[in-house]
């Protein structure tokens, strides 16, 4: 299901650090595909009528994405130098997550890669507003890294939710579970899983039926897969705090989840389990949309 064969990495050319181009890297040393490096720009100062003659603009926009496009280039070519396919793109516009995710699709990538903050003192994800437009809407897995390298050994932590308590399409948890697997055999890793539910505070044989359900459909789900069960986590919790404390537990370098875009005008999540959920981890996250996703980004 992870069958890498173009990666669009998205660049901030004026970082001096680049964390997303690092782990791509790693990836790189595994496996045979094509990189593709992306900026997307956009300044106010050459918005047309703010401070220059709009006739010049065109030109004093491309010697904008010139420049960036060089910085691209200076990453690029050492890379190109150990024999990496590497391709540079500088492109003006605005959103930048709308850009990106244009420029990913034509590119026919299998994955987009873009670093995002971590809060100094927790070291939780930070999202800007970009990041979550792009785990809105990007098509294509998005894979959001922080500045921790991944272990030797990565342990690579799939979630689901089998019983669909938050209207996930039921073959989304699959392909979480593969693109999981694919991606800790790919780093010579350990796959692990969980899911938890919270259930309402009633006694009786209700909760005992429900803890039950929940069992039978982990078990048929892990089935088809071939991960040990002490590797396999179910858990009776808000899944933000089961996801965040097992993740310190195992400390997880890879956490692969689901999310599900709805319209822009209501929630962004069903559920908003992804939303919370990112709020508390503190390694990289691995974002996939179910088969048949459609973008709501305009690709023209």
């Amino acid at each position: 299901m992870l069958k890498l064969k173009n990666v669009a990495v998205v660049l901030d050319p004026q970082q001096e650090q680049q964390p997303a181009l690092d782990k791509v890297l790693t990836l790189a040393r595994l496996a045979d595909f094509d990189i593709t490096l992306i900026s997307a720009e956009y300044t106010q100062y050459l918005v047309e009528g703010y401070y220059f003659d709009a006739i010049d603009l065109p030109t004093l926009r491309q010697e904008f994405l010139d420049e960036r496009k060089q910085t691209l280039e200076n990453l690029a070519g050492p890379l190109r130098d150990k024999g990496l396919t590497v391709d540079t793109l500088s492109v003006w516009g605005h959103p930048a997550y709308e850009v990106v995710i244009r420029e990913a699709i034509k590119l026919g990538a299998d994955l987009m890669v873009q670093h995002t903050r971590q809060h100094s003192a927790l070291s939780r994800m930070i999202l800007t507003h970009n990041d979550w437009q792009l785990v809105r809407c990007c098509p294509m897995p998005l894979l959001l890294v922080k500045e921790k390298p991944w272990k030797q050994r990565p342990a690579i932590l799939a979630a689901v939710d089998p019983k669909h308590t938050r209207h996930k399409p039921q073959e989304l948890d699959r392909k979480i579970l593969r693109i999981a697997t694919d991606l800790a055999e790919l780093t010579e890793g350990d796959t692990f899983v969980m899911h938890s539910y919270s259930q309402i505070p009633l006694s009786g044989n209700y909760l005992k039926q429900a803890r039950e359900e929940h069992r039978r459909a982990f078990e048929e789900l892990l089935s088809e897969f071939d991960i040990p069960e002490s590797q396999c986590h179910l858990t009776e919790e808000a899944a933000e705090f089961a996801l965040s404390e097992l993740e310190r537990d195992l400390q997880a370098d890879v956490v692969v989840m689901g999310a599900i875009s709805r319209s822009i005008l209501s929630d962004v999540f069903i559920g908003n389990t992804t939303e919370k959920v990112l709020d508390f981890l503190e390694c990289d996250v691995m974002i996939v949309k179910p088969d048949g996703f459609e973008t709501p980004v305009k690709l023209s």
